[in-house]
């Protein structure tokens, strides 16, 4: 614990990674033999939560195999709290150090005492496994509803519940969901399961804490629920009004809002999709890129540079242009201090996207719009494709799993670990330069 909060959520994704590919590499683990590098990409997949695959685990992974699979699903969602609770249920207390980094995991800023920790902690992860119980049962009852098998409806269900509030966008199905574009069922429990996990931890409780006493909810709260409000309508809107695809406009009306609504949610966390997305227009595609680049929110599952960053960001450039210095929303004024840290993810996140999108397409053999997508989707730890992940070379594979572990850590969380030294406390004489 004398690294600081930023290097050790690095380290504990590394390890976690790195047992998760040595359980993957046992010979009971996979139905055929399959190469290292293909046992590291899905176990990065897994623990980062993203979803993308270069074969079908449903056939490739013994059930041990997809039980190692679903772990690093856990244990990747719920980050450094899970390793925090087990620390304060053997040892009985939080160092200083440790509760610094859960703190920063969770991305909690007013956390001042261990007990306060422990609390929210229990809360977590209580809340998180009933949700997981509720969403096993329901896709139960679906699924038993068709297969008529006890045992295997269970088992589907209780993945496909992790996968979802995880985010994880894993699946045993080959097609992905595409069988259950009309489902009522199916495009109900996905979503939720997948908002809920998006949304953040500390965001889910305090919504609970509002229904439960009334009080008003916390700034950063409101701000998290706007946000994932308007990304979720207006994506829907645009894929249902605008993509003139001949397979989407030949499908039942309720089918392409089904769709719309189901694509809007999953394509900025969890990945999951009933319509495939390779049959959806350029435009859609572009909208699905745009929201896997925003990803969830803050102490979430999800990837991406988030939901309030992309808030901030984009308010303030709003704000600025028409004269206003301050930037302020629901009678709250947000520092100086949050709005450049905003700019600095949103513009090394871009950067990087952009960087890593190129060497891809230089290595490879595929458009600049796949290799874009791809990485994107690897970025916001979503698990989207146009279908090139199967194919992808040894070192295109190596770049998405770079990509897909500062997804899921975070590019300011790494950015902070590798800084070196202490900040220098000088200022010197300001000076202006020409821009614009």
């Amino acid at each position: 614990m004398k690294f600081s909060p930023s290097k050790v959520i690095i380290l504990f994704f590394i390890v976690i990674i790195f047992l998760g590919t040595i359980l993957l590499m046992l010979p009971f683990s996979t139905t055929e033999p399959t190469k290292f590098l293909d046992k590291l990409f899905t176990a990065t997949s897994a623990t980062c939560v993203t979803g993308l695959t270069v074969f079908d685990i449903g056939t490739k992974f013994t059930i041990f195999g997809q039980m190692v699979i679903l772990l690093c699903i856990q244990i990747g969602g719920l980050g450094y709290m899970v390793l925090g609770t087990l620390l304060m249920i053997f040892f009985g207390r939080v160092s200083l150090g440790q509760k610094n980094v859960v703190s920063e995991s969770l991305n909690l800023n007013n956390l001042t005492h261990s007990k306060q920790l422990n609390k929210v902690l229990l809360q977590v992860l209580i809340f998180t496994f009933v949700i997981e119980i509720i969403g096993a049962v329901l896709f139960f009852i679906r699924f038993y509803s068709e297969t008529s098998s006890i045992s295997k409806s269970i088992y589907y269900g209780i993945f496909h519940s992790i996968s979802a509030f995880c985010n994880a966008g894993f699946t045993l199905f080959s097609t992905n969901f595409e069988r259950y574009s009309s489902d009522i069922m199916i495009n109900f429990i996905i979503p939720i399961l997948t908002i809920t996990g998006g949304l953040g931890f500390v965001v889910v409780l305090d919504l609970v804490n509002k229904l439960r006493t009334g009080q008003k909810m916390l700034f950063h709260s409101r701000i998290v629920f706007l946000i994932t409000g308007s990304l979720i309508f207006i994506g829907m809107i645009f894929i249902l009004l605008l993509d003139n695809s001949t397979s989407f406009l030949s499908l039942s009306v309720k089918e392409r809002v089904l769709i719309s609504w189901f694509q809007s949610v999953t394509s900025r966390t969890s990945g999951f999709n009933t319509f495939s997305i390779n049959n959806f227009s350029g435009l859609s595609v572009l909208v699905i890129t745009f929201l896997m680049f925003i990803g969830a929110s803050p102490g979430g599952t999800g990837g991406g540079i988030k939901t309030t960053t992309f808030f901030v960001v984009s308010y303030f450039i709003y704000t600025f242009s028409h004269g206003e210095k301050d930037l302020s929303i629901f009678k709250r004024r947000i520092s100086i201090d949050i709005v450049i840290k905003s700019f600095v993810i949103f513009v090394s996140s871009l950067f990087f996207v952009l960087i890593m999108s190129m060497i891809l397409f230089y290595v490879s053999n595929f458009s600049f719009m796949e290799c874009f997508f791809e990485t994107v989707s690897a970025f916001g730890t979503v698990g989207l494709s146009l279908g090139i992940t199967p194919n992808l070379d040894n070192l295109s594979k190596i770049l998405l799993i770079i990509t897909m572990f500062l997804g899921r850590v975070g590019s300011l969380t790494l950015l902070t670990a590798l800084l070196l030294g202490e900040p220098k406390d000088v200022k010197y004489l300001q000076e202006d330069i020409a821009i614009g």
